[in-house]
């Protein structure tokens, strides 16, 4: 079933993919406040915010599952309320423990708006078109998010960070309060009993979320490779906030692509790209290498993840699947801080090349299985649409 939606309520979705997508955007900026501003070593600061990504995946399944018969108008603005209380509350309390909780707490309610968010975005009209807008829409966010937040942090300390996440949150919450639109159950025999999802969508979230392994496991610990590498501060805020330009390119890029590029075709090349920019942002210490490969890395996911959206809105029309992205993103994000807080104290920054490349091989050969499974009807956008 699609739906058309008002401006208000596609600003309401765009807002909601924002705050609920923050983490990448976040994640250099997050890891590098724990260590620098908060003194944690790298395998806990990855460890904070692997939390709160992994609350997001537990909450998303759950809700993916359930995604006909939740009621998203009241549980989208609850999740991301409540998750701005919990990022509110980090800097008040200084036990580890305690900051774990409210990261988990976050995560979970995060989980739960974002799919809900992802899932009835799915349901309109033009899925692709809806999401490539969203990410439109984040570019210029991150572009805000990378030039400012930095400043604010260096000008009122580390707690500013966990402040300006917050307000982020408290503005979806907001938005999704007066615009969420609503949709329409399933029928309740379908909500309680849904079909297995098709082997090629499961064969693409499982490419996805591979991608997203890598994405979330560089992009943690982009700025701490730079300095490793001996480049400025000056000089890894500047990519930083050239990144964010360029961040609001291939959103842009996707929309006007739909119909000429396929869906697979982009999904089987992305993650041999995303592995070579991986690897030079971690291994090459020359910055002209390393500030191009760091400014590309992020478009890379965007650009395949609305291809993916479109794929998986096309082959699932229960909406489960596109309720499911979150899960799809955050289950590999989950872990990556974790994991490449631990290559980096083994072996080195260079570990989180060798690592990123082997998993985007994995990735491009389960892009190209789902490609296969896929009736031709379904694999890529209807030139009418």
């Amino acid at each position: 079933m699609t739906q058309s939606t008002t401006r208000a309520a596609r600003l309401a979705l765009i807002i909601g993919h924002i705050a609920g997508m923050v983490d990448l955007s976040a994640l250099p900026v997050w890891v590098d406040t724990l260590i620098s501003g908060y003194g944690y070593r790298p395998l806990v600061a990855g460890a904070l915010p692997s939390v709160f990504l992994l609350g997001a995946v537990a909450a998303s399944v759950l809700i993916a599952q359930r995604f006909g018969g939740a009621n998203g108008r009241r549980l989208a603005p609850l999740g991301y309320a409540v998750a701005a209380v919990s990022m509110l509350a980090v800097p008040v309390v200084e036990l580890v423990q305690l900051r774990l909780a409210l990261h988990l707490v976050a995560g979970i309610c995060i989980g739960v708006s974002l799919s809900l968010v992802h899932g009835t975005m799915g349901k309109t009209a033009n899925p692709h078109r809806t999401f490539a807008h969203a990410y439109v829409g984040f570019g210029v966010f991150s572009l805000i998010f990378l030039g400012g937040v930095p400043q604010l942090t260096q000008a009122f300390g580390p707690n500013a960070f966990f402040y300006a996440i917050a307000a982020v949150f408290g503005v979806a919450a907001g938005m999704t309060l007066l615009f969420m639109p609503s949709v329409v159950a399933e029928r309740r025999a379908e909500v309680q009993s849904p079909a297995r999802l098709s082997r090629r969508v499961r064969l693409a979230i499982a490419g996805f979320t591979l991608m997203s392994l890598i994405q979330a496991m560089v992009f943690s610990f982009l700025v701490q490779a730079g300095s490793a590498h001996g480049f400025a501060a000056g000089q890894l805020q500047l990519m930083l906030v050239v990144l964010g330009v360029v961040n609001l390119l291939p959103g842009m890029a996707a929309a006007l692509l739909e119909k000429r590029l396929k869906a697979m075709n982009v999904a089987k090349m992305a993650p041999l790209a995303q592995a070579a920019c991986a690897s030079v942002i971690m291994m090459v210490a020359l910055f002209p290498a390393y500030g191009i490969a760091a400014i590309l890395f992020p478009a890379i996911q965007v650009f395949t993840h609305t291809f993916v959206f479109g794929f998986l809105a096309r082959n699932d029309a229960s909406g489960r699947a596109t309720a499911a992205t979150p899960a799809m993103i955050m289950a590999g994000s989950a872990v990556a801080p974790f994991i490449g807080g631990a290559l980096v104290e083994m072996a080195g920054f260079a570990a989180i090349g060798a690592a990123a490349i082997c998993i985007g091989l994995i990735s491009a050969i389960l892009f190209r299985l789902a490609e296969r499974d896929a009736p031709a009807a379904l694999a890529e956008a209807p030139h009418g649409a």
